[in-house]
């Protein structure tokens, strides 16, 4: 069976999202730097959920994954 995902090199890239259209790019930008900083240690992780959530993302599920694949190399996903 081959592999169809490819990871990144940097887990930094799994916590990042997209903006769907131009009215979304500010909080793409605020939820990007808050993974960034979090991942730094620079922002602790109830503050960086609370962005997660003001922005309308489930914490749990967009980090749980990532850290499931880095910590014990498991991907699952939703398809």
């Amino acid at each position: 069976m081959n592999n169809i995902i490819s990871l990144p090199e940097d887990y930094r890239d799994l916590l990042m999202v997209s903006a769907g259209d131009e009215q979304d790019i500010n909080g793409m930008i605020t939820i990007n730097q808050a993974s960034a900083d979090w991942l730094a240690s620079r922002m602790d992780t109830g503050t960086y959920f609370d962005v997660l959530d003001h922005f309308g993302i489930d914490p749990f599920l967009h980090v749980n994954p990532v850290e499931d694949l880095v910590f014990n190399s498991i991907l699952t996903l939703d398809l």
